[in-house]
């Protein structure tokens, strides 16, 4: 038997944890010889619940881990221990590692590259889109792996962009990787394995969705990532667990900030000012890492590519200087009539610009 099929067998019986199996192979050692216990030698182990010794007893028989096989096989699922050279380097060592991961697609991607997570709000505005889509493509580009959640909002955008350049995406979901929730993203979660990625989980095929499961694989997204970049996130947003297990780990921890009038932006400030690097480029980012200088890359939109007339630069120019600017402020700045500067910033949207963020306050699309 393989090692990786007792871990199967018992992170498959009810009530054992992660911690129950460190128990019980810090008492037994060759954790594989548990399956040859007897009962009485079952009952014998220390410090474990009377009930999880009942079940192991209970279920201790190969048919019943044949069936558990048997159903990953016919779901294309694979499995790995925490003792497997495919398993994730930098999860290893993490509090409450997960002895065993359930994957779909290239898992070897996560252990030779550089992964980078980036996760936000579940609501995010344009401006927060635009930031996500961008920033992780521009990463990307540089073969940097991004790992997020699979969820709506900035996960969902962070794996996009990273689709559209070389780099690849790691999904860790909160539900079985044959179930990817939420359903929405089936098809996100499927472009991500036609393009080399992967989806991972601790949780089997039998496992109930519960909303602790994504609370808890927010350890997971941060434990095999170098750094965690929030790109958008109210005061009391998940994505801020993340952060926390993240800073516990010793993982770099980045930020983007965004309109102070913006209930989307009070999480990143407020995590910056309690020390997060403070993100306007993916030079901020790049720079924590052993990367050659993208100094001299031309990052963001050329300008000179479009066709603009002189009131349109005029306003470019503005909103780059000032920074966000409501449309009243921009017609003050420019002495222009409010229905004309609203022409030039639809304009501006339609090339992809500028955005709106909120309440008619625009910034440039980085």
């Amino acid at each position: 038997m393989e090692l990786k099929d007792v871990y199967l067998w018992l992170k498959s019986i009810r009530g054992i944890s992660n911690k129950t199996i460190q128990k019980i192979e810090n008492e037994v050692g060759n954790i594989k010889k548990l399956f040859d216990f007897s009962d009485k030698e079952i009952y014998h182990l220390k410090n474990i619940n009377l009930n999880i010794k009942q079940n192991i007893v209970k279920y201790k028989s190969h048919s019943y881990l044949d069936n558990i096989k048997e159903k990953l096989h016919k779901e294309n699922i694979n499995y790995i221990c925490i003792h497997d050279e495919k398993y994730p380097n930098n999860l290893k060592n993490i509090y409450d590692a997960p002895s065993i991961l359930y994957y779909k697609g290239n898992v070897n991607i996560i252990n030779n590259g550089l992964n980078l997570a980036m996760v936000g709000s579940r609501k995010p505005t344009r401006y927060g889109i635009s930031c996500a889509k961008t920033i992780s493509n521009q990463l990307s580009e540089m073969g940097i792996n991004i790992v997020s959640g699979l969820a709506i909002g900035i996960d969902s955008y962070s794996h996009v962009g990273c689709l559209n350049g070389v780099g690849k995406t790691i999904a860790v979901l909160g539900s079985s990787v044959h179930n990817p929730l939420p359903k929405q993203n089936i098809y996100l979660s499927n472009e991500i394995l036609e393009n080399d990625g992967v989806l991972i989980s601790e949780y089997g095929v039998d496992s109930y969705v519960i909303p602790s499961n994504f609370s808890n694989r927010n350890r997971i997204i941060s434990g095999i990532s170098e750094g965690v970049i929030v790109v958008e996130a109210a005061k009391k947003s998940g994505a801020l667990i993340t952060v926390e297990f993240a800073l516990d780990q010793g993982k770099n921890v980045f930020a983007i900030p965004g309109n102070i009038n913006s209930d989307m932006s009070k999480g990143c400030h407020k995590i910056i000012k309690e020390g997060a690097k403070l993100v306007e480029n993916i030079e901020d980012i790049i720079d924590e890492y052993n990367i050659n200088s993208i100094k001299d890359k031309n990052i963001g939109k050329n300008y000179a590519n479009i066709s603009l007339n002189e009131d349109c630069i005029k306003i470019i120019n503005l909103i780059k200087h000032k920074g966000c600017l409501q449309i009243d402020e921009i017609c003050d700045y420019i002495g222009m009539e409010i229905k004309y500067v609203n022409t030039i910033l639809n304009e501006l949207e339609l090339y992809d610009l500028v955005i709106e963020t909120n309440n008619k306050t625009y910034s440039l699309n980085i």
